[in-house]
C-alpha cells in the first residue's frame, strides 16, 4: 500500500512538473514571437478644460499627451521563464491655449525589470512585471521634482472582454521636492479594461490615498477606433483627484 502511494506521488509530480514545463515553453515562446520593441501603456494627445464651473479659458485649459515604449533586453529566458525589459514613459502639459504655448510641465518615468507571462494557445492569459521605476521633472533647484519606487504590477485576461490590473510599489532612497507623495499617489492602484464591441474600450483606473481625507485619483477613458482601415482611436479621458504631475501633487485637477 505505501509503495502505491509513493508511486501515486511520483506519478503527480511527474504530471505536474510536466504540465509546468509545457506552460513555461508555450509562454517563452509566445514572448519570442513578439516584437522586441513596442509600446508601454496607452500613447494618447488629449485636450479639455476643468470641470469646476470656470468654464474654458486659457487658464484651466489645455493638453496632455503620454507616450511610451518597452524594449526586451534578451530572447534568452532567464530562470523560470523571466525576460529583462527597458522601459520608459513620458507625459507633458502643454498650455496651447497661453501665449507662445509654453510646455508647463513634463515628467519622465523610465523603468527596468522582469516580466513573467502565463500563455496557452490563445495567447496570453496573465503576467507579473517587478521594476525599478525613477520619475522625475527634470528641472533643478526649488522646482525639482523625483522620486524612486519599486514596483510589482499584475494582469490577467478575463475572456477576450475584459483585462485586470493591479500595481503595488515601495518608495525607496531620497524623494526631491516630493516627500508626501505618497499621501497623494497610495501605495497601489487597481484598474480593469473592457471591451464591449471589437476595437472599442472602456478604462476604469483607481488610485485611492489619504492624508487627513481621501485624496489619490481616478481616471476613465473611452477609446474607439475611427475606422476600419486606420491605426488611430479616438480617445476621451476624464481625470479627478490629486497628483497628475509632480509638481502639483498636492493640488486637486
Amino acid at each position: 500500500m505505501t509503495t502505491q502511494k509513493t508511486s501515486l506521488i511520483y506519478l503527480i509530480l511527474i504530471l505536474f512538473s510536466q504540465i509546468g514545463f509545457s506552460q513555461t515553453d508555450k509562454s517563452i515562446d509566445y514572448i519570442k514571437a513578439l516584437p522586441t520593441f513596442s509600446m508601454y501603456g496607452d500613447n494618447y494627445f488629449v485636450t479639455g478644460t476643468s470641470l469646476n464651473g470656470s468654464g474654458f479659458t486659457p487658464k484651466t485649459s489645455d493638453s496632455k499627451f503620454e507616450v511610451g515604449f518597452k524594449q526586451r533586453l534578451d530572447n534568452v529566458a532567464l530562470p523560470f521563464g523571466v525576460f529583462p525589459f527597458l522601459a520608459y514613459r513620458q507625459k507633458a502639459f502643454w498650455d496651447i491655449y497661453r501665449e507662445s504655448s509654453p510646455f508647463r510641465e513634463l515628467n519622465y518615468n523610465p523603468s527596468v525589470g522582469f516580466v513573467k507571462l502565463f500563455a496557452n494557445k490563445n495567447g496570453i492569459t496573465d503576467g507579473f512585471w517587478l521594476a525599478f521605476e525613477h520619475e522625475s521633472n527634470g528641472r533643478d533647484e526649488e522646482n525639482s521634482r523625483s522620486w524612486n519606487f519599486f514596483s510589482l504590477t499584475y494582469f490577467r485576461a478575463l475572456g477576450k472582454q475584459w483585462q485586470l490590473m493591479s500595481k503595488v510599489w515601495l518608495p525607496v532612497g531620497r524623494m526631491n521636492g516630493n516627500e508626501d507623495i505618497t499621501s497623494y499617489r497610495g501605495y497601489f492602484s487597481v484598474g480593469a479594461s473592457y471591451r464591449p464591441i471589437k476595437n472599442t474600450f472602456i478604462d476604469v483606473h483607481i488610485q485611492p490615498a489619504f492624508k487627513d481625507k481621501l485624496t489619490g485619483f481616478v481616471k476613465l477613458a473611452l477609446s474607439f477606433k475611427i475606422a476600419k482601415h486606420r491605426n488611430q482611436f479616438l480617445y476621451i479621458q476624464y481625470f479627478g483627484g490629486y497628483s497628475e504631475d509632480l509638481i502639483n501633487s498636492t493640488f486637486a485637477s
